[in-house]
């Protein structure tokens, strides 16, 4: 939308991103995963799409020869979460049933790094499979893993024409995406995950 060009962005973790919107120093931030663990009751949240997700493990690991598992299994291993943008961790699973063990990280790359060096298993939404992240690391294919939702999250304000253009034009494109989604299935390429056949 051309009215949109001059709208700054500004790129950061989730939760950086939300705070930033509550103090006013962005407009809107746009939230991976289930945005009621970072955005409480102040702001609002527009739901734009949803992405599959994948399980990330090590070159070294155990599973890294195998090419699918159950998201009923991911609570087996340890779980690496990165706490400020990570879109799986203990809380998606019901209570008691989630993973023993979690590995929490500050950031991506703590992240990443801490999957590749074996210390647990990971999971992200599968856009990471099209991207070279690391080559210590493997992508699974989840079986029947809950989507993970996009959303745009930002402060009500009835007389921002600007903010209300952006939301509908995101909204908008999203509806484009899914419409495009619907027509080609998702899957794990395996070309990009390094794994050999």
């Amino acid at each position: 939308h051309r009215d949109l060009h001059s709208f700054p962005t500004r790129r950061s973790s989730d939760l950086d991103a939300v705070e930033a919107v509550r103090q006013g120093k962005v407009d809107v931030a746009v939230v991976r995963g289930h945005a009621e663990h970072k955005t409480g009751a102040s702001l609002r949240v527009v739901h734009l799409f949803n992405e599959s997700r994948v399980a990330v493990c090590s070159v070294h690991s155990r599973l890294a020869d195998k090419s699918e598992m159950d998201w009923t299994d991911v609570p087996r291993w340890p779980l690496v979460v990165n706490i400020a943008s990570g879109t799986t961790g203990p809380w998606s699973w019901p209570a008691g049933t989630g993973p023993k063990t979690v590995v929490e990280t500050g950031n991506f790359d703590e992240w990443i790094e801490s999957v590749a060096a074996d210390r647990g298993i990971g999971v992200i939404p599968d856009v990471a499979v099209r991207r070279n992240i690391h080559p210590g690391v493997r992508f699974i294919a989840l079986r029947d893993a809950p989507p993970s939702p996009v959303a745009l999250a930002f402060l009500p304000r009835a007389h921002n024409a600007a903010l209300r253009r952006f939301v509908e034009a995101g909204v908008q494109a999203a509806q484009h995406v899914r419409a495009c989604d619907s027509q080609e299935p998702h899957r794990v390429d395996d070309s990009q995950s390094g794994q050999q056949h």
